[in-house]
């Protein structure tokens, strides 16, 4: 009896059916697991993909991420490690269209609805730079993104 629960129990893990995904570490990209979710709840994904508009600046085991305007995820809390937060910063270039959906962006084909990703600034966190534009801005890295309606 216990093998056969533990083969059924390997082999949703295996599926995917157990809710589990891997998450992105400081450098790599991250999409939302589920759209319709309102928390935030993202997975590992390649930077090459499309759906690949965030990546992972920093992992805090404090409990603010750096100033700007992060992507914040908090893990669960265990005894051991505490709780840890992940600040994710848009991963986009110039060109790029985004909707807005929850609390997040998705990267999409242009068109009515859309936003437009104008400028992206390395090296410089400054809303100034975007005139008047919807502006993200980062301390870490240091980064200013403008988007236009």
């Amino acid at each position: 009896m216990r093998t056969a629960l533990l083969v059924a129990a390997l082999a949703l893990v295996l599926s995917g059916c157990s809710g589990w995904h891997e998450q992105a570490g400081v450098g790599e990209c991250a999409k939302q697991v589920d759209v319709n979710d309102t928390s935030i709840n993202m997975a590992k994904v390649d930077c090459s993909s499309q759906e690949a508009v965030y990546r992972v600046s920093s992992r805090e085991k404090r409990s603010l991420c750096p100033t700007g305007d992060y992507l914040e995820e908090s893990s669960g809390r265990s005894k051991k490690t505490g709780k840890t937060r992940y600040c994710y910063v848009l991963n986009v270039q110039e060109g790029d269209c985004l909707k807005a959906v929850n609390r997040y962006f998705q990267r999409v084909t242009c068109g009515a609805g859309t936003r437009r990703v104008t400028k992206v600034v390395d090296g410089r966190s400054d809303r100034s730079l975007c005139a008047g534009q919807d502006s993200k801005t980062y301390s870490q890295p240091m980064k200013t993104i403008c988007i236009a309606e």
